[in-house]
């Protein structure tokens, strides 16, 4: 008969481990039927090497067990804290928007409250497809209107939803946030379309890591929605 290779006998080695765990996990009291046997078990101390009991080794196993899933249910209260204050601070802004009487007064408390509510040191917003004949506030650009376009290009380039990260474009930096570009660290351009008006939402912080290309950008487009419906009604309104 021929030797086993070193592969097939590691094979058989895994497999053998395999079935005694499986073994194991599906009688758990078989130490209880046979407590000779775990005289024979040799269980080093994971840190000091020195041999320890079963019982303080299971004991240690649990601690470390308990100690890993306070630490992730820490984690998830805290993901819960951020989400209802972040949950909140949207409720305000949308009540915001509902109580803004007037198209002016949408435009204001809207860029306003995004400043203040969710800490940002920028807020940007261009649309075109004013009803009305004459534009009434600088965020009304034509259709062409070269800053609307290149905000419009670079969200068309990453599929045509919210952008968030750093914008490596300088010029488009520039033309967003004017003299204070230069603090932008990371951005956010929301797409804006509703009742024939399209524009982009742009929202900027120092914080190069506030608005990051892997985040969730849900709230971010709920905030353009609810900015763009309040400032859609006075329009419509007032035609």
């Amino acid at each position: 008969m021929s030797k086993q290779t070193l592969t097939e006998k590691a094979e058989v080695s895994g497999s053998r481990e395999e079935l005694v765990r499986r073994f194991l996990e599906e009688t758990p009291d078989y130490f209880l039927n046979h407590p000779e046997l775990l005289a024979a078990l040799v269980l080093p101390h994971p840190e000091s090497g020195r041999a320890v009991s079963l019982v303080e080794r299971q004991v240690r196993v649990l601690r470390d067990r308990s100690e890993r899933l306070a630490r992730e249910l820490g984690e998830l209260l805290g993901i819960a804290r951020d989400n209802d204050q972040l949950s909140e601070r949207v409720q305000r802004f949308a009540l915001a928007m509902i109580d803004a009487d007037s198209l002016d007064d949408a435009l204001d408390t809207g860029q306003d409250m995004l400043r203040q509510e969710f800490s940002l040191d920028g807020v940007v917003l261009r649309l075109s497809g004013n009803p009305r004949p004459v534009l009434p506030r600088a965020e009304f650009v034509a259709v062409d209107d070269a800053v609307l376009a290149g905000m419009q290009n670079h969200i068309g380039s990453r599929g045509g939803q919210t952008v968030c990260g750093p914008l490596s474009d300088t010029g488009l930096l520039n033309s967003i946030f004017g003299a204070g570009a230069a603090e932008i660290g990371s951005t956010a351009l929301v797409p804006l379309t509703r009742r024939g008006l399209n524009g982009v939402l742009a929202l900027g912080s120092r914080e190069p890591g506030r608005f990051r290309p892997d985040m969730g950008t849900v709230y971010l487009q709920r905030l353009g929605d609810l900015l763009l419906c309040g400032v859609a009604r006075h329009l419509i309104n007032e035609r």
